[in-house]
């Protein structure tokens, strides 16, 4: 099974969002900011003569509710513009042995067992292999194709070591 993508800045962004805000810093983080988002607007009132109190709350509460996801998303415009890799349409191709990817002149691979975890967006399927690093797979480029090539990563992979979305658990 074979599909053809070119990420896009918008999916690197997408990624980035996800790592960032699925794990514990990142809704410890998003708490953070929208308590003080919350006694900002609440405390305003209060803080008048106090104007740097103000901005330093001001500043938390944007914090990961604005300022970090502004800049993830130059992060990811930054990486589509660097990487050599993302320049080139890539070419995924599902075999018994494994994930082969083929990006430009680069090649490259790995067994169904190096994946860790797979975490499906509205738009992205997005298949870790290590704890920062993964593949990309956006819905999108997969067409028709999607349904089989997830059943067939689903009989491919250990889902008792593979974290796997509850929606793909039900379908093994």
């Amino acid at each position: 099974m074979k599909f053809q993508t070119r990420i896009t800045s918008k999916e690197l962004f997408q990624f980035l969002m996800k790592h960032s805000y699925a794990g514990f810093h990142g809704k410890i983080g998003l708490v953070i900011s929208l308590a003080a988002a919350v006694l900002f607007v609440m405390k305003m009132p209060d803080y008048s003569g106090n104007e740097s109190a103000m901005v330093i709350l001001g500043l938390i509460a944007l914090l990961f509710t604005v300022i970090q996801p502004l800049s993830l998303w130059m992060k990811a415009k930054r990486q589509k513009i660097a990487n050599p890799a993302y320049k080139n349409e890539m070419e995924y191709t599902l075999t018994e042995e494994g994930v082969n990817l083929q990006a430009g002149e680069q090649k490259g691979g790995i067994s169904w067992d190096l994946i860790i975890k797979v975490v499906e967006t509205k738009s992205l399927y997005i298949l870790y292999t290590t704890r920062i690093n993964a593949f990309l797979w956006p819905k999108k480029d997969m067409g028709e194709q999607e349904e089989s090539m997830i059943r067939f990563m689903l009989d491919h992979i250990d889902s008792d070591s593979v974290k796997l979305p509850k929606r793909m658990r039900s379908r093994k």
